[in-house]
């Protein structure tokens, strides 16, 4: 689950991007009260249903692979994975998946940003691979 602060800058990023869809909509004309209400009223409803919508990036871990969820589902089985990195970029810390075949997948979570569960989820993720890969291994 994503800690409070980053549903709220979600919710946040989202009301006021559809605020100026709804705005570039006008076409520049000054908006009657009506409209003005009824784009306030779309960005309080973004802003109070999107920490309620499913997230769309993310890994799950199953006893054969390494499922990446985003735009597409892709499975990358254990035995397939050569490594895990690290990779600070801006202070910000992902998780690189090195593939036997030379492929370096980066994944779009878990990322350090706003998570202060990172180390954690990096530890289950290396636990995951060791045991999926039925030896040692690490980050």
């Amino acid at each position: 689950m994503l800690p409070v602060g980053a549903l709220s800058l979600g919710s946040l990023l989202a009301g006021t991007a559809l605020t100026n869809v709804l705005l570039a909509v006008t076409a520049g004309e000054y908006m009657t009260s009506e409209e003005l209400r009824s784009c306030l009223s779309a960005a309080v409803i973004a802003s109070i249903v999107f920490p309620f919508l499913p997230p769309h990036y993310g890994v799950e871990l199953t006893p054969n692979s390494l499922v990446v969820l985003g735009n597409r589902r892709r499975e990358i089985a254990w035995r397939d994975i050569i490594g895990l990195e690290i990779r600070k970029t801006a202070g910000i810390r992902t998780v690189i998946v090195a593939v036997s075949d030379g492929r370096r997948i980066v994944l779009r979570a878990p990322m350090s940003l706003l998570d202060r569960r990172f180390d954690h989820k990096i530890q289950v993720l290396t636990d995951w691979w060791v045991a999926g890969r039925g030896g040692s291994g690490g980050l």
